[in-house]
């Protein structure tokens, strides 16, 4: 009977019809999320011809508020109906992101880009709450990949669309839609069923944020699983913003940037796929995440490489490099999100879920500044090959860990076989 469970279809919790409708909202406001992607970038970069310091600002006010507002709120907010703040985030970022059209200056731009992003801050935690009361345990993993296929396919057609509307109607219409489609998020899941913690949290205080930490710090798993992931972050959020640039400098119009990104969003859905529909990793979550992570530091090394001149690449190299490049991030996202569902109670997945985001998301306060005074210290691909080689070492570092844990539990289970023998 486990057997079976473990080979549930990928699209197993898709039957359920409140997670099918929670799974709507969230696809409508992933898509929401990055049809606007180009246009920021092209809008700093291409149209007000602002450099690296202004990418990193970008990322600064993307990141920020996941440290802050989304761990402090996960607690404050649970009086609250999980629906209702849902579809409040949804409607105020339909708010933000319909003023940005009109946005005149970078400073007022980065404004509503930081207020936008503290609704999402928000939205997540409370997401991923839904899904734990609304999953079965036995499909959390399809559920969790299903919920990284979201984020992952709208980084394929949000930036390709937004590109392509950004192109031939202006900067401003892929606001205008993303807009609606907030709207169209919050009208979804106002059909899910509404929840609220309070009695229960009234009595069990562990959902606040010091026993979210404790709870972690007593879950090896779980903690080695989190401080990875942050530390993989710091290494992303290096380079990550320097991408638009490195397009540029290769000579790339805004249109085949928007094909580099598509690239990596079409290769992050394959990878989500394949992690839900083969979920053997289950066993070996972070030894597989950190197997992921040394391809994907090969991969930044290649593009470094690339970036420095050493080898020209052509956009048929530059295409699968960059969809390399998104299934790998798939095989640790996928895993990720697993973990903190199944080591997590419905009192502590929200708060977790925050304290992650918060870690994983506070190198986006420095990493982008240091990343672009790197570039402009020696160069944009000098940058790529250093995290390269870093995020390979890093991943090397936590598979010897894992590796080390898994022979540890080996020896002790040998060795109470042969005290009962």
């Amino acid at each position: 009977m486990e057997n079976a469970k473990t080979n549930d279809p990928i699209w197993r919790p898709l039957r359920a019809k409140s997670f099918r409708q929670l799974f709507i909202g969230q696809l409508l406001s992933d898509l929401a999320n990055w049809l606007d992607f180009i246009a920021l970038s092209a809008l700093i970069v291409y149209a007000w011809n602002h450099g690296s310091m202004a990418v990193a600002a970008l990322s600064i006010c993307v990141g920020l508020p996941y440290v802050i507002v989304g761990p402090l709120m996960s607690v404050r907010l649970r009086c609250f109906s999980g629906k209702s703040l849902l579809i409040g985030c949804d409607l105020l970022r339909f708010v933000f992101v319909l003023a940005m059209a009109w946005s005149p200056s970078l400073p007022i731009l980065l404004l509503l880009v930081l207020l936008k992003h503290s609704m999402s801050a928000i939205f997540d935690p409370v997401r991923q709450s839904a899904v734990k009361r609304i999953v079965d345990r036995h499909l959390l993993a399809q559920a969790s990949s299903l919920s990284q296929m979201s984020v992952n396919m709208t980084k394929v057609l949000g930036p390709m669309i937004g590109g392509a509307i950004t192109a031939w109607l202006g900067a401003a219409v892929p606001f205008f839609i993303s807009a609606l489609l907030y709207a169209l998020s919050a009208l979804m899941l106002g059909f899910i069923p509404s929840w609220r913690g309070q009695k229960e949290q009234a009595a069990k205080p562990s959902g606040g944020l010091r026993v979210a930490w404790e709870h972690m710090m007593r879950r090896p798993l779980l903690k080695a699983v989190i401080m990875y992931a942050a530390s993989l972050f710091f290494l992303i959020f290096l380079y990550d913003g320097l991408f638009v640039l490195l397009a540029k400098e290769s000579g790339m119009a805004e249109n085949l940037f928007g094909l580099l990104i598509g690239a990596v969003g079409a290769g992050s859905v394959a990878g989500a796929l394949l992690a839900g529909q083969w979920s053997g990793w289950k066993r070996r979550p972070l030894t597989h995440m950190t197997k992921a992570g040394i391809a994907t530091g090969i991969l930044v090394i290649a593009v470094g490489i690339s970036g420095m001149g050493i080898f020209q690449a052509e956009l048929d190299l530059w295409l699968p490099l960059c969809a390399a490049l998104g299934f790998c991030s798939a095989q640790s996202a996928v895993p990720f999100g697993y973990v903190l569902q199944i080591e997590t109670t419905d009192e502590t997945v929200g708060p977790v879920f925050a304290l992650a985001n918060a870690f994983q998301t506070s190198s986006m306060l420095i990493a982008p500044v240091i990343g672009a005074m790197m570039a402009s210290w020696w160069s944009v691909g000098s940058v790529f090959l250093g995290v390269g080689v870093a995020t390979t070492g890093v991943a090397a570092v936590y598979l010897f860990y894992s590796e080390m844990k898994v022979n540890k539990q080996r020896q002790r289970r040998s060795f109470t076989q042969e005290l009962n023998d």
